[in-house]
């Protein structure tokens, strides 16, 4: 388990200066939206909260446990626009482990074409998917997992394809509701790009989180710092150095040491009500940032959700959050248990 764990540790800080900024230069971004209402809930950047949910194969695998297994899910994540992300899966127990399955999809729409000098020439699709494999195996209160990963992306004639990897660690109290959560996400290589001259690059992603549910109080906090391995993911735009806006403000300003560091935090909130029902609530600090608009914040960077259980054998889970003042999305999960139904007495008849 130490070699184990001294592994993950080397390659996630080894291998962080091969990885590009963030703002435009990456491929393959789909891999980073949440496809599930808890992760949407919960603020969007989530490692460490859902040990009873398969959907947790997704953000941190390490997490899959006995409670999780025998479950097929379905997810469908209402985006922006025409965009929609539908994902599925199921996970189960094999020997000392736990295997998992998943794929999501999102469609874009159609969209117009036009050739280059500006005539119409029909109408075109684009869409993004992925496979994954996942395996947890458990040791004690550590658990460590891997997912592989294979992703395609298609615009118009245009598709590009990648293998990648994520390694994935908890560690989760054996009394207490604690769990830690360290996640290497979207490690891997390009093999193919979307023209022979391109240099595209994966959203590579390094996560630290914690949740912790303090003893009777209905309330689980969770916290999530993402890019561990690069400290300034700021968007800024410096061709606006040196202009003013109609009231002789500058619209370019360099971010602070404070604003960088916020932008890699994400919180959430679950309310424990009863064995059934939660309410969730999250706030991503790098979307509020990024995307509201100037002088009109609205709720950016806000999400809210419920989950609920019947008769422990189907969770029905909504969130929905808000990225910009032209609207929320909107997340939609359903996992369903497929053993434990039959509860009928057996009747021996001698």
């Amino acid at each position: 388990m130490k070699l184990h764990l001294r592994l993950f540790i080397s390659i996630l800080f080894f291998s962080s200066p091969l990885f590009a900024q963030l703002g435009g230069h990456q491929a393959f971004n789909f891999l980073n939206v949440p496809n599930n209402a808890r992760q949407v809930g919960l603020g969007g950047f989530l490692v460490s909260s859902g040990t009873d949910d398969p959907n947790a194969m997704f953000y941190n695998s390490a997490l899959l446990s006995e409670k999780s297994t025998q479950k097929a899910f379905l997810n469908y994540y209402d985006y922006h626009m025409t965009a929609g992300m539908t994902s599925l899966g199921y996970a189960k127990k094999v020997g000392d482990g736990i295997v998992g399955v998943g794929m999501s999809y999102m469609g874009y729409g159609q969209f117009d074409g036009f050739d280059q000098n500006g005539n119409y020439n029909g109408t075109y699709t684009a869409n993004d998917y992925w496979f994954q494999g996942s395996y947890t195996h458990k040791v004690g209160v550590f658990s460590m997992a891997a997912n592989l990963k294979f992703a395609a992306s298609r615009i118009e004639s245009f598709s590009a394809n990648a293998l990648m990897m994520d390694l994935n660690g908890a560690f989760i109290h054996p009394t207490k509701d604690l769990v830690v959560g360290l996640v290497m996400k979207n490690a891997g290589f390009v093999m193919k790009q979307y023209q022979p001259n391109d240099e595209s690059e994966l959203p590579f992603d390094t996560q630290l989180g914690i949740s912790f549910k303090p003893d009777r109080m209905p309330l689980r906090f969770s916290l999530t710092y993402h890019h561990i391995h690069q400290f300034d993911i700021t968007y800024t735009d410096t061709s606006l150095k040196g202009e003013k806006d109609a009231f002789g403000n500058d619209l370019y300003k360099e971010p602070s040491f404070t604003d960088k560091l916020s932008r890699h935090f994400a919180f959430g909130g679950e309310f424990v009500l009863g064995k059934v029902l939660n309410i969730r609530a999250g706030y991503n600090v790098m979307r509020r940032k990024e995307m509201v608009a100037q002088n009109v914040k609205g709720l950016a960077g806000m999400s809210l959700g419920a989950a609920l259980k019947i008769k422990k054998h189907i969770d029905f889970g909504y969130s929905v959050a808000w990225y910009h003042v032209a609207g929320p999305t909107n997340s939609l999960s359903l996992s369903v248990a497929t053993t434990g139904w039959d509860k009928r007495k057996k009747t021996v008849i001698d």
